[in-house]
């Protein structure tokens, strides 16, 4: 699971490449934070020694999912739903009703085995969502995704869902390294909101996740 990890990410930390990745998405440079190249290395090492130590905590079904930070810069991150369950049961968190919109057009129809979605429109249980902000789709189904298509097309309106916010399903991620990439990537997109002028440079700091 964890070896699904693209050392093209390292190439979105280098400085010259994400300044231009800020203006290939329509974004002007406005300002550009001196320590810039000292985060980037300091993502860089980190990411070398989690690797070199990682070490996974899986106890039963684990769900992945790809996220691009550019065209060509992507990390593959992993939850573990047993551990996902246990976190909503000891945060007592209660089910909520959504519509489908922001959730089904994620859903990988080519891996659906639909044999199994008659089952899955009798399923009752809340589906569970992972809050990923840094996405232009954020909420994650990482539980329930044949769910979501079977009550989709059977015409339901809306679903049970347990939205899970960061602090709660990175401790589901199956290890360090799910969750340094969580944070890396976090702390890249602020960066890039201050970069671009729509996030003043005092507040920053205040947002990034502390690394190393």
């Amino acid at each position: 699971m964890n070896d699904k990890y693209s050392p093209n990410l390292d190439a979105m930390l280098n400085e010259r490449y994400y300044l231009k990745s800020i203006e290939a998405k329509g974004a002007r440079i406005k300002y550009i934070p001196t320590y810039l190249g000292q985060e980037f290395s300091n993502y860089k090492k980190c990411i070398k020694d989690t690797i070199a130590s990682n070490v996974l905590t899986i106890n039963g079904e684990v769900f992945t999912q790809e996220f691009f930070i550019d065209e060509y810069n992507y990390y593959f991150i992993n939850w573990c739903i047993p551990t996902a369950k246990k976190l909503i049961l000891e945060n007592e968190l209660k089910p909520v009703k959504i519509d489908f919109k922001g959730i089904i057009d994620q859903v990988r129809r080519n891996e659906i085995d639909q044999n199994y979605l008659p089952i899955a429109l009798k399923n009752e249980q809340p589906i569970i969502i992972a809050y990923y902000p840094m996405c232009p789709q954020p909420s994650v189904v990482i539980d329930g995704n044949h769910r979501v298509l079977a009550k989709y097309d059977a015409g339901e309106k809306t679903i049970n869902t347990f939205d899970l916010p960061p602090h709660i399903h990175l401790q589901a991620m199956t290890s360090e390294l799910d969750r340094l990439l969580y944070k890396i990537h976090h702390n890249l997109s602020c960066i890039a909101e201050s970069i671009a002028g729509n996030l003043p440079a005092k507040d920053v700091k205040r947002k990034l996740f502390t690394i190393g």
